[in-house]
């Protein structure tokens, strides 16, 4: 009996009636509900490839897809939509015995418990949090759709047997022959079970995932198999649900004859005789240890930092929310830390990114030494660590001495350089912000993390190790905080605007656009960059206003591309939005959707670029220049990178930078750079364009000396709205 295979066409599942839809069998189909364009594309980009996506943009619409009878395999489902939300969607699926065997995947930029376990109760499976990374989105996904497809084939496998057994029962069968009547060869494990839920029979597969063999387990109670203290349903209850409804689908914990506990996937049916009552019941499960594996994995990347282990940004929120509740229900106080390495930025422009990795991983581990077992520690971003002391009750000179004595002993643990390759040692040194909570202005874990921040960033100004938040902290930090958070509303109300400044060929004709930008603030007026891109790009805004820009550009230059077909833009990335890992993913993205020819679009970067990991770095240009872009090198002159690093770098441009230009007519020093800068743009032969070109003193130098040279400056063109370019050409090209 045990193994045994019987070839039966009720049993066969290969055997299908009607056409088989060979898309729908390779591609299953995810239905994504979200309103926001940018993620809906950023999820298309990720899964288009391997699964049949169907989108709707509000719970309505998805709904009226479902009602159609387009049933997805899985639903990526936005939390904050208009109209219905997406917690209030995911309730009436899960009401509606037709929809409620979907899987629903929330993706929210809510990070707290709270929101989760509301998700959870809602019927969700699982969460993705935005910022949405690809990798966690595909691994994810891959996982809930295996389980789902695991889950269909076995409850249409428990079904067939089920239907054959009621077949053959009322044929008038002997007992003994059922099993062994309708068994087949699966890799599913099937268990056969009598009305008192004692084991008749088992298949091999069974005895391979359990090492129990048939004889070991005959007459058997299954319940006792399936003893464990993390199964949340107990067998009376599994039972009470059979008698009511004749199946039953969930996940236990069993133990294999070795006494090692795995998780299953079981699905459970009842056999009931001609007169109702229930005779046998029929158990087809799978082993999802590896399922779990993943799950575990997907966990440790939502909530772990990769480099150190660390609980990141989001759990140490969520660990400050068990805190503060602490200490408001029991009078006591905590205080929030927040710990960077001085210069770090220069250890991975110098070094490169592997070994600032290493750094990290380094402090981290020294990090850990200095805190307390009861305390809390996390990598928030980059070089920045938090820290939550354990409560206790303290006046605040107490308190002031804890962070001292702490912030001393994290400098102790620095005393010893950090190794890496053959540098003689990294000796590292840290600045310390701390926040004293819970007080009046600091009752939530954001406004704590945020008053450690601001102590954080005045002790940066004020040049000092560590700073305490006080009410009264400096108007400079209030005004950095204030702008960063102007700038925010500026990206999201479009009070960002492009300017363009004219490029000119040799002989004087408009060969391309530089496109800078201008910030219309709604009190202070017009902002030129240096005003607000420095507080950009020291709170990482600089990557979503660069985005921004590009995209605007690509937009703005389709346009013009219809008068002036040839018309090249020049578009400036910052470093840290070069450094981004879906850095090459965004310039792809963007210029596919603009339709803006590829080969006219320049990226201009700066010479610190070539600081870092150089072969990463060219690998990425090479991406980028596949798609027929090109890159510029900036202010090429007032870095430090070496030619033979320069000369790896795929670039089609060098610029001179504007200081040497307006000094080069009456300065030899001057002028012998820009005559050097000219020959090594001949040398690996790229384009060199001067910038600062603003008198004709400059003109006359470069048409004289450097007749070769591109042209740029307010002597041919200040800055204007890109719009003011768009009418001037189109007036040009009717006359």
């Amino acid at each position: 009996m045990e193994g045994a295979t019987v070839s039966d066409p009720y049993l066969d599942l290969s055997r299908q009636d009607g056409p088989v839809d060979l898309k729908s069998a390779c591609s299953p189909k995810i239905l994504i509900v979200d309103d926001e364009p940018t993620n809906v594309r950023v999820l298309t980009d990720a899964l288009s490839r391997d699964y049949d996506l169907i989108i709707a943009t509000n719970a309505s619409e998805a709904m009226d897809i479902l009602e159609q009878g387009d049933k997805p395999h899985l639903i990526l489902l936005d939390i904050m939509m208009p109209g219905t939300d997406g917690l209030q969607m995911c309730r009436n699926l899960k009401a509606r015995p037709d929809l409620q065997h979907i899987p629903v995947i929330f993706i929210t930029a809510l990070s707290d418990l709270k929101s989760e376990e509301r998700g959870f109760e809602a019927g969700a499976v699982d969460y993705i949090h935005k910022p949405i990374r690809l990798a966690a989105v595909r691994a994810r996904v891959r996982t809930h759709i295996s389980l789902s497809g695991m889950l269909d084939h076995m409850i249409a496998l428990n079904q067939n047997l089920k239907k054959r057994i009621e077949l053959l029962g009322n044929a008038g069968k002997p007992d003994t022959g059922l099993f062994e009547s309708v068994f087949m060869a699966t890799s599913e494990g099937i268990v056969l079970l009598d009305a008192h839920c004692k084991i008749v029979a088992v298949n091999a597969a069974f005895s391979r995932i359990t090492g129990y063999s048939g004889k070991d387990v005959l007459n058997v109670s299954y319940a006792s198999l399936n003893q464990h203290p993390d199964n949340l349903a107990c067998p009376e209850n599994i039972l009470a649900h059979l008698a009511k409804h004749d199946h039953w689908t969930g996940e236990l914990y069993n133990r294999r004859k070795s006494g090692q506990p795995y998780p299953e996937l079981r699905t459970l049916s009842t056999i009931r005789s001609k007169n109702g009552e229930i005779t046998h019941y029929i158990s087809v499960f799978n082993d999802i240890s590896g399922v779990k594996e993943t799950e575990q994995r997907l966990e440790e990347l939502t909530w772990r930092d990769p480099v150190t282990g660390l609980p990141n940004r989001a759990l140490f929120l969520n660990q400050l929310v068990t805190v503060l509740k602490f200490c408001n229900h029991g009078n006591v106080s905590t205080a929030v830390l927040v710990v960077d390495i001085d210069n770090f930025r220069y250890i991975n422009e110098t070094y490169g990114f592997k070994c600032g990795d290493q750094v990290i991983k380094e402090f981290a581990r020294r990090l850990r030494a200095a805190v307390f077992s009861d305390d809390s520690i996390a990598r928030l971003s980059g070089d920045e660590f938090g820290i939550v002391l354990a409560p206790k009750q303290w006046s605040i000179d107490d308190a002031y001495r804890v962070i001292l004595a702490l912030y001393n002993r994290i400098q102790n643990t620095l005393t010893e350089p950090i190794q890496y390759g053959n540098n003689p040692g990294l000796r590292l040194e840290v600045t310390v912000g701390a926040a004293l909570c819970p007080t009046e202005s600091s009752d939530s874990p954001s406004s704590a993390l945020q008053h450690a921040e601001t102590a954080h960033r005045s002790a940066k100004v004020a040049n000092r190790p560590i700073a305490i938040f006080e009410d009264s902290m400096s108007e400079k930090i209030r005004h950095q905080l204030q702008i960063e958070s102007e700038l925010n509303q500026a990206i999201e109300q479009d009070q960002l605007v492009l300017y363009a400044q004219p490029q000119l060929s040799p002989d004087r004709i408009l060969y391309g656009l530089e496109i800078l930008i201008r910030w219309h603030h709604p009190e202070r007026g017009l902002l030129g960059p240096d005003e607000f891109i420095p507080h950009a790009e020291n709170s990482r805004q600089i990557v979503k206003i660069e985005r921004w820009v590009l995209r605007k550009t690509l937009e703005k230059m389709r346009e013009l591309h219809h008068i002036n077909p040839t018309l090249m833009c020049a578009v400036n990335i910052s470093a840290k939005h070069f450094a981004e890992d879906d850095f090459v993913e965004t310039v792809t993205n963007a210029v596919i959707a603009s339709g803006f020819p590829s080969e006219l679009l320049t990226l201009e970067l700066t010479e610190s670029v070539s600081a870092n990991d150089l072969d990463t770095v060219v690998e990425k240009m090479e991406a980028i220049r596949s798609l027929g872009c090109t890159f510029s090198l900036d202010d090429f002159g007032t870095g430090y990178s070496s030619l033979s690093r320069l000369q790896r770098l795929p670039i089609s441009e060098v610029k001179i930078d504007k200081s040497f230009m307006l000094s080069a007519p009456n300065n030899p020093m001057a002028a012998n750079i820009v005559e050097m800068v000219v020959r090594i743009g001949e040398t690996i032969g790229v384009r060199v364009v001067a910038e600062g070109v603003e008198a004709e003193a400059h003109a006359h130098f470069l048409s004289s000396r450097h007749p070769n040279v591109h042209l740029q400056g307010y002597f041919f063109g200040v800055p204007q709205p890109i719009e003011v370019f768009l009418e001037s050409l189109a007036k040009h090209d009717t006359s």
